[in-house]
């Protein structure tokens, strides 16, 4: 089972302002937060479905930026017993390249991104989200969820309004909340949450993550651990780097 993002609340006021200028300057605060930061984590990841048994993954992650186009991240899965000792890496630029290694067959391999728990990579990079937004039209409004001041900012296409993507973005550090898809209708569709933020090199960080597809019935919980922002090692950089010595 893949799984994805997205994530639902409720605007307490709203003042709304129409400048794009200034809606692309705070997507990219946000989601570009973390550009050119190294980071790693262990991450415990639970998929609940309607239809299937819970599938419960674990696994290592590190990340590391060569330049401000190159993006590479290397996980390895610790659990359960048919994905332990997998590794898996990825490097995004113009495309994305996934490369794979089964603890059996030591040959590193170049696969297609439909393996469970790679879209964990996606989490910490949304260039090809902005992307897309970019494209389409754009409202701001100033409000809060809960206690929090926020911008509620919304993509959609002029032919169907209904059809939305809602961001709800701090105010104070421009973190990225929630956000949430709707359909063509306007019903809620997909929900991606940030949760538990702790404060890393004066940096918040979400350590849960929970993305619920509401029409297939699918949920996914993401909780991060031993998360650092610490320049990674020589020898972490020498196994990101194994992945793409061919």
């Amino acid at each position: 089972m893949k799984f994805n993002c997205k994530y639902i609340f409720f605007i307490l006021f709203s003042i709304i302002i129409s400048d794009n200028s200034k809606i692309y300057e705070i997507l990219d605060k946000s989601f570009n937060r973390l550009k050119g930061q190294d980071i790693s984590f262990d991450c415990e990841l639970k998929i609940q479905s309607i239809s299937k048994e819970p599938t419960e993954l674990k696994f290592s992650f590190y990340s590391n930026w060569l330049d401000s186009l190159n993006f590479y991240s290397y996980l390895k899965f610790t659990s359960p017993v048919d994905f332990k000792g997998t590794e898996v890496w990825s490097h995004q630029s113009d495309d994305v390249v996934f490369k794979r290694r089964m603890p059996l067959n030591k040959e590193i391999i170049t696969v297609e991104n439909d393996l469970e728990g790679l879209d964990i990579i996606n989490f910490l990079n949304f260039d090809e989200m902005f992307t897309e937004i970019k494209k389409n039209e754009l409202s701001i409004k100033n409000t809060k969820l809960g206690k929090e001041d926020i911008y509620l900012i919304k993509s959609f296409k002029n032919k169907n309004k209904r059809k939305v993507v809602k961001f709800y973005v701090s105010k104070n550090n421009y973190n990225i909340l929630k956000v949430e898809w709707t359909n063509k209708r306007g019903a809620l569709n997909k929900i991606l949450a940030f949760e538990n933020w702790d404060l890393y090199n004066n940096k918040k960080i979400s350590k849960n993550i929970i993305y619920e597809d509401i029409k297939k019935g699918i949920k996914t919980t993401c909780k991060l651990s031993n998360i650092s922002l610490d320049k990674l090692s020589i020898e972490q950089l020498e196994l990101i780097k194994l992945g793409f010595k061919n």
